[in-house]
């Protein structure tokens, strides 16, 4: 999740309560991010500072934005020799004006948890924003006949949400140039710089329309959520969608309708259907027994019926690679020259797909379907591959194999994986139990090196520790990322999983 490139592997509201951006000379300067000699951890004290850097780095009409824009001289550095380069360019607008749906859940679910009712006003307004379709003058929905969902037609409230939004088409200022000329190469370079990212994705509609509305809803209403509130209302408007694009094959849900740019038909995406998962239980719990027809529609979208497998089979037969010791990040479906399908694995490693799959699917799941002790050894597995370490003790964990990375948001997502699972293992496996809960306390305080001070005393994270490719297509970048790597670190210190509706119990 979380790209701000545009080649990936993915009402206006007027809100008078005066939060304004973060300003460009609040970047992190190399003294802020260096831990000092005797790193502390994060506390609960540190939250207010945290969901402050959040809820102020909006668009005047309260559109949240994934990052905080850095300083010119950052532009400068990064983009050094190619500074007109088209996909630059893209990048930079991107940084600036848009919002990644899914960093735009996060940033709700956190927000939510403070209690606070100018904080409220924004999230409320973020979903009214998606449920209308509509982000200031730009249509957000992926609509046939541009786009095909597995062969079908959708129009209207069903279609898929753009995984990257703004409030614009255009025009739009480069940061960097202060320029709203397009270069040789930008896409219709003839109507100046304007959005030119418009790609619907599975896994953020997943977060955008159930996980982020379901749980605000939780948190403002309790557990007996109003069928007719917005957030309900948005969390059940894509289920035949869903329905449309499950493939009858595999029983995983499609990456993306036909007609999105830079993916390939019949894609599945493990980490996509892992959101899903966690959405559609969420909101079969939140309904009870009020609507049996649309309870029903989602049974049948997670477990196999009539109609062919669902999404938990597709983790029981598709998912997890027993040479390699890990969950695949998701695969093709093929036809052969009969028309019959196949399915072909991919082969890396995704970090996330780890993290959340054994978070959400449960280690106790994992053993049962792949072997006593499957669920540690895939994240020993994990750890090996793609594990910062130093001095032996693990600081985090990046994107995919390498030991140089350290990914704040993923690294997050790993600390509540770990604490779950010593949860699970703690009486079948004390010695395991104690060695996960040793890897969640020095993750959390290996992401303390990411943390950075504004001059405001609002506190932010970085997206990673270093500038480089996370081996899914987009770029890893030392910029604050106040949409989600925030977010997550206020889940941490709360106790609060994301995937279970009202966060858990918060042990």
């Amino acid at each position: 999740m979380n790209k701000i490139s545009p080649h990936i592997h993915s009402h206006t509201l007027a809100i008078a309560i005066g939060l304004s951006a973060i300003l460009a000379s609040q970047v992190a300067t190399a003294q802020q991010i260096s831990p000092p000699p005797q790193v502390q951890p994060a506390t609960v004290a540190d939250i207010p500072a945290i969901a402050k850097a959040m809820a102020q780095n909006v668009t005047p009409s309260g559109m949240p934005r994934s990052y905080a824009e850095p300083s010119n001289d950052y532009y400068r550095e990064i983009f050094k020799g190619r500074e007109n380069a088209p996909e630059s360019v893209i990048e930079r607008l991107m940084i600036r004006y848009d919002l990644n749906i899914y960093d735009g859940a996060v940033w709700q679910i956190a927000l939510s948890l403070q209690k606070n009712p100018a904080y409220q006003q924004l999230v409320d307004a973020q979903t009214q924003r998606l449920l209308s379709g509509k982000s200031g003058n730009l249509g957000i929905l992926a609509q046939s006949p541009m786009f095909t969902y597995n062969g079908q037609a959708v129009t209207g409230d069903g279609a898929f949400i753009f995984r990257s939004i703004s409030e614009m088409y255009g025009p739009m200022t480069d940061p960097l140039t202060n320029s709203s000329v397009a270069p040789a190469g930008f896409p219709q370079a003839e109507q100046g710089l304007h959005k030119a990212d418009f790609r619907p994705v599975l896994g953020e509609n997943a977060w955008a329309t159930i996980i982020g509305p379901l749980q605000t809803a939780y948190l403002k209403y309790g557990p007996q959520i109003p069928m007719d509130s917005p957030e309900m209302r948005i969390a059940v408007s894509k289920l035949k969608t869903f329905e449309v694009m499950q493939d009858a094959f595999t029983g995983g849900v499609l990456y993306a309708p036909t007609g999105t740019s830079e993916s390939q038909e019949g894609g599945i995406s493990a980490e996509n259907n892992i959101s899903l998962l966690a959405g559609l239980r969420m909101l079969r719990e939140a309904i009870g027994t009020r609507e049996p027809t649309t309870t029903s529609l989602i049974d049948e979208l997670i477990t196999r019926d009539a109609k062919g497998p669902g999404i938990e089979d597709y983790f029981k037969e598709r998912v997890y690679d027993s040479t390699e010791g890990i969950l695949s990040s998701g695969g093709f479906v093929y036809r052969g020259l009969d028309g019959s399908p196949y399915y072909e694995a991919y082969k890396n490693l995704a970090v996330d797909v780890q993290t959340w799959g054994l978070t959400v699917l449960g280690a106790d799941w994992v053993d049962d379907q792949f072997g006593e002790g499957a669920a540690f050894n895939i994240w020993s597995n994990t750890k090996q591959r793609a594990g910062l370490m130093q001095d032996g003790v693990l600081q985090g964990v990046g994107y995919t194999d390498g030991s140089n990375m350290l990914s704040g948001e993923w690294t997050l997502g790993a600390v509540l994986m770990a604490k779950e699972m010593a949860r699970t293992y703690r009486t079948s496996h004390p010695d395991w139990a104690q060695a996960l809960n040793r890897d969640a306390d020095t993750m959390l305080l290996g992401v303390q090196a990411l943390k950075v001070t504004n001059p405001d005393g609002s506190i932010g994270y970085l997206y990673a520790n270093m500038e480089g490719p996370t081996g899914f297509g987009w770029m890893a970048r030392r910029i604050q990322h106040t949409g989600a790597t925030d977010g997550w670190m206020i889940f941490t210190l709360t106790g609060f999983n994301p995937f279970v509706l009202g966060g858990g119990s918060g042990k």
